[in-house]
């Protein structure tokens, strides 16, 4: 048996939002703290300014990683279909509103989209 939202009276979508986005990642080696102040003070602010995107939020993973390295994941609330977002992102970073950062690990990138049933 699934959990399911509870309905608002009088409301079709329990939920404000069409899509959630959960990115996971982890720092590169010995960046941690670069990692987490440009995530907190540069990119969560960023994308969640990008067209088709509600709210973001960031989280550390408490869950143990088999190769003992933190993880973090950021979940956002989007309006818009994931691949929307993404290309808007991608417009972004070449105009240059977005700032990208290396000291993002890009092998421990990954993706889940959600949306409500």
């Amino acid at each position: 048996m699934g959990l399911r939202a509870r309905r608002i009276p009088g409301s079709d979508n329990p939920m404000s939002h069409e899509y959630t986005l959960i990115v996971y990642t982890s720092p590169v080696e010995g960046r941690e703290d670069e990692y987490n102040a440009w995530y907190d003070d540069v990119h969560l602010a960023e994308f969640s300014a990008l067209p088709g995107v509600i709210s973001g939020r960031r989280f550390k993973v408490t869950s143990a990683t088999p190769d003992g390295r933190p993880t973090y994941a950021a979940i956002y609330e989007l309006s818009s279909h994931p691949d929307e977002v993404f290309k808007a992102m991608n417009r972004a970073v070449k105009d240059g509103s977005v700032h990208m950062s290396d000291t993002v690990d890009q092998s421990s990138l990954t993706l889940t989209y959600l949306q409500p049933r």
